[in-house]
């Protein structure tokens, strides 16, 4: 498991950024050069291109990358940044069961829609938001344990 909240998250998405960037340029030489366009080239960008953002999201919520402005946090009272710190995390986290919730949702109403030019369902698309929303859930326990242990040795005692 920790291997798994380790690099493997991050690499798949390395792989799907590789392999949208592939499509998509595949997809564009076919159309201006061989004046032969694909018409799967961009569903499966698409499908990619899904992946890769709720993934991505997935990995900035582990790295806490992608949340708060820390130029105005630092001038905030300590007070104040504490809330912030508390606040964050919870926000994520209402994000992150919304993803689960209504991604299961989606997955549902979707599963029996099949793409036109590919042979699979839409629902390998809409997996990405509760796959995304459970990683989330995982790498914010993860982050406030660590936060909670670097906080107990910061204690003098």
């Amino acid at each position: 498991m920790k291997r798994f909240l380790g690099r493997i998250v991050e690499d798949i998405c390395f792989v799907l950024v590789i392999a949208l960037t592939a499509v998509v340029f595949f997809q564009v030489f076919n159309r201006f050069v061989l004046k032969a366009p694909l018409a799967w080239t961009e569903e499966l960008a698409m499908l990619l291109f899904q992946w890769v953002v709720f993934l991505g999201a997935a990995v900035g919520v582990k790295r806490m990358s992608h949340f708060g402005i820390d130029l105005i946090v630092e001038k905030l009272s300590e007070k104040a940044r504490r809330r912030v710190e508390i606040s964050i995390p919870l926000s994520i986290g209402v994000i992150a069961l919304t993803l689960i919730i209504e991604g299961f949702r989606l997955l549902k109403l979707t599963q029996f829609q099949g793409y036109t030019t590919m042979p699979f369902s839409h629902a390998w698309a809409t997996a990405a938001m509760p796959v995304s929303g459970v990683l989330m859930i995982l790498y914010l326990i993860r982050n406030q344990i660590k936060a909670w242990k670097k906080k107990e040795e910061e204690v003098p005692g």
